[in-house]
């Protein structure tokens, strides 16, 4: 492995790093507007230039690989001036857009402005002036403070697989747009305003709602799709104001897509539930629960669960089914499957990173299911419905009338149940045929584990308090459950964790106020076979049934 000296320290470099990677990684920080970790180098900006001993002219960090007993300087008096240079070429046609600029606060070039910049512009000349140009719903495109970097085009281009944006005319002229003058379509455009390094490409979902150094950011999951991306969601005074992508190499590397940016949405919908339907609703459940086991008749009550709780949800609903209530009828919705790689890979985003199953958490509540008893079929226990042997049937999160939509009579059935009671946190075809409603936390709104696709447990973090008078389902079953004469002291996600780790198979390691945000890949058989490549479709290497190759 090479070692070079920047600025007096040596250091040890990977073979084929550039100078700015190696030097970026071992905590010494060179400026760069167009370099990105995750995007072809470019080298268009020219801010990470260096000095290099025995060189005549200097270098861009960012295009020069390290080399055995280089010498680099990156704070010498030529480098210095040659920066302030630099960026004052870049200010030319950057209009003093700060005080009204999304980026601001977040904005590369104007921490550089600080550093580097002069009083004041030697620049007497008109700036460029450019027309408006809409390039689509979830963009907002401001050209005059474009810097001509081209992580955009790169990042469609060489990450989203769809190139919409390109660099056209040239030198005073140069401008970025897509082709003729096309909106861009791409599942993955609001990215965009997280790659550009300035305010040229701004979120219309994020507009001139909030500023950086007033939110709060908490690391949290996305809920939209099975993959469960990292992400940072920010407030500010109780509101979620945006999702960006937070760094996991194992499951969504750097990016968000546009369904999950938009996840934020739901937590204010207009038919978000913020009360139950009577004040003692969940004390007339109970009654009405009583009143059945009073019977003897436990297995005429079902419960129907959907893969959109968490784990220690899932384990509270059954728990309460199998020791407190007694049934087994317990059923969880169907998810879809995916036959595709879950990655990461180097294939464009398209065709792996949004996963069919738009359920967060399906791994997950079949995997707690399984480790206390097992689960029904949810087919088999609406027949059960149909045919008058379920009298009573509880659903957390689920919508029945919407999952098994070519089936009028889901609908039917369920209207002629002698009690349905229906936990979520949105109005649905289920909620509308309920007696009882009782409001759900939303993803954002509690804290708890979800398993995605690939086996991996990752930590699911509360940004906001429950709306209304909504909670997290674990604590609605835990009520029904006292209600009903049982003992449980749940206090918090971790006490139930402690009982899912001693009964759940591969979940033995699971301690919320423990994992870390990478999470960790559960350890069960299916795993296994998966990770010493058993699961590989011959011919095609690429090819996995339910691949966990990115720990590898």
């Amino acid at each position: 492995m090479p070692k070079l000296t920047i600025d007096g320290v040596e250091i040890e470099a990977s073979q084929g790093q550039t100078v700015l990677q190696a030097a970026l990684e071992h905590g010494i920080y060179i400026p760069h507007l167009c370099y990105h970790p995750r995007l072809e180098i470019a080298g268009n900006c020219r801010m990470c230039l260096i000095e290099i001993e025995k060189v005549p002219k200097l270098q861009i960090a960012c295009g020069t690989q390290v080399r055995d007993g280089m010498v680099v300087f990156t704070k010498s008096e030529k480098v210095i001036e040659a920066r302030k240079a630099v960026l004052e070429f870049l200010l030319i046609n950057h209009p003093l857009d700060c005080p009204i600029c999304d980026q601001c606060g977040e904005c590369k070039l104007q921490d550089y402005c600080f550093e580097y910049g002069r009083e004041r512009s030697r620049f007497t000349e008109e700036k460029n002036d450019y027309p408006v140009l809409d390039v689509g719903p979830d963009i907002s495109r401001n050209m005059k403070r474009c810097i001509h970097c081209t992580r955009c085009i790169r990042f469609l281009r060489d990450v989203a697989g769809s190139e919409e944006l390109t660099l056209s005319e040239r030198g005073h002229h140069a401008t970025v747009g897509p082709y003729l003058e096309k909106a861009i379509e791409s599942d993955f455009s609001l990215n965009l305003a997280e790659v550009c390094p300035v305010g040229a490409l701004t979120s219309r979902h994020f507009r001139f709602k909030g500023r950086s150094w007033l939110m709060q950011k908490t690391r949290t999951l996305c809920a939209g799709c099975s993959r469960n991306c990292n992400c940072w969601a920010w407030t500010y005074q109780g509101k979620l104001l945006r999702l960006t992508a937070a760094e996991n190499d194992s499951v969504n590397n750097c990016w968000l897509c546009n369904p999950g940016h938009r996840t934020i949405e739901r937590v204010a919908a207009d038919d978000r539930i913020l009360s139950a339907t009577r004040e003692n609703a969940i004390e007339e459940a109970a009654g009405k629960l009583r009143a059945y086991l009073k019977k003897n008749e436990a297995q005429r009550t079902g419960i129907l669960l959907s893969a959109r709780l968490t784990n220690e949800d899932a384990y509270s609903i059954g728990k309460l089914a199998r020791e407190v209530i007694g049934t087994k009828q317990l059923a969880l919705c169907p998810a879809a499957t995916d036959d595709r790689p879950f990655g990461p890979t180097d294939r464009p985003l398209p065709e792996w990173f949004i996963r069919k199953d738009k359920h967060p958490n399906s791994r997950g509540v079949a995997d707690i299911l399984s480790g206390i008893g097992g689960h029904e079929d949810a087919q088999a226990l609406l027949n059960s419905v149909a045919s008058g042997e379920l009298r009573a049937l509880l659903i957390f999160g689920g919508d029945p009338v919407t999952t098994f939509a070519d089936d009028p009579g889901v609908a039917d059935s369920l209207e002629n149940l002698e009690f349905l009671m229906v936990v979520d946190s949105h109005e649905t075809k289920a909620t509308g045929l309920a007696h009882l409603v009782v409001p759900e936390a939303t993803p954002f709104e509690k804290d708890g584990t979800f398993t995605n696709e690939a086996g991996r447990l990752q930590k699911l973090r509360a940004v906001l308090e429950p709306a209304g008078s909504s909670q997290p389902a674990w604590r609605t079953a835990q009520a029904l459950a006292r209600h009903l004469d049982a003992r449980w002291n749940f206090e918090s996600v971790s006490d139930i964790d402690k009982e899912i780790g001693a009964k759940v198979p591969g979940y033995q390691k699971l301690d919320y106020d423990a994992l870390e945000d990478e999470g960790i890949l559960i350890v069960t058989e299916k795993n296994e076979k998966a990770e010493a490549g058993e699961t590989e479709k011959e011919g095609d290497p690429d090819a996995r049934v339910d691949p966990v190759d990115s720990d590898q």
